[in-house]
């Protein structure tokens, strides 16, 4: 299958996909896992693997095919690697090529910085000749979805399942109890995901947007019962498009 990266440091264990240079295993040491992904048997090169943190790329959504972009799908370089005591820090790029020219005819470097110890940092850093929108596209691992409450998420937010209309909410915190799909548009800059045993936070920078996304139930590449654990909390720039040179990032804990 595609080249993976397998980093196992005495803080924490960690996996990245060089397709899309894809972070889909972060575990800090004594913590549980923090990201959830689907079975590796699912992975096939050039298609999008579900889980752990894809970049979507340069656009989000379904604005052009591919769905989300093309940077999830594409082959990254791994243009640094610093092993320090306490963390590793990865620098990923991604420059046009004939394949991405074929998709979409512009030029660009994006570059993808993490640094994986006690906690999860990322950046992605774009630099390109128009407007791009995009998001790191989180997925979290949970015990038990139906435990879970997400706060920082603001009033208003557009709803996918209703037509992108606008919704505002009164409520302090988000339950899931159905299909949940919303770009959440007046977010704070930090969001909580709450279980009876853990709380995450995720610390959001440079952004505009907080997408909160799971299809309560099992799509054709998940194993049974997968919905249930799992719950997509993504940084966006979707509102607020990425300009010319730009970033946004987050950095995520177990609390």
């Amino acid at each position: 299958m595609n080249e993976m990266i397998e980093i196992k440091h005495k803080n924490f264990e960690a996996t990245i996909l060089k397709q899309g240079a894809q972070l889909i295993h972060f575990q800090p040491l004594g913590e549980e896992k923090l990201l959830w992904h689907t079975d590796l048997n699912y992975f096939a090169e050039g298609k999008a693997f579900r889980g752990g943190v894809p970049v979507c790329w340069p656009w989000f959504g379904k604005a052009q095919f591919p769905v989300h972009g093309f940077a999830r799908i594409m082959e990254w370089e791994l243009a640094s690697r610093v092993d320090e005591e306490d963390d590793v820090v990865l620098e990923w790029k991604l420059n046009d090529s004939a394949k991405t020219r074929a998709i979409w005819d512009h030029p660009f470097e994006i570059r993808l910085k993490m640094v994986l110890g006690r906690s999860l940092q990322m950046e992605l850093s774009v630099d390109t000749d128009t407007q791009t929108t995009g998001a790191l596209h989180s997925y979290f691992y949970v015990n038990d979805l139906d435990e879970v409450k997400v706060g920082g998420l603001g009033e208003k937010y557009l709803d996918a399942l209703d037509g992108h209309a606008l919704h505002v909410s009164s409520e302090p915190s988000l339950t899931i109890e159905s299909e949940v799909d919303r770009v959440y548009v007046s977010a704070s800059d930090m969001t909580t995901l709450q279980e009876n045993k853990r709380t995450v936070e995720i610390h959001h920078q440079n952004f505009s947007d907080v997408v909160v996304w799971n299809p309560y139930k099992d799509l054709p590449d998940m194993e049974e019962g997968s919905y249930k654990k799992m719950l997509c909390i993504e940084t966006a720039r979707i509102a607020k498009p990425f300009e010319k040179k730009d970033f946004m990032g987050f950095t995520c804990k177990v609390i």
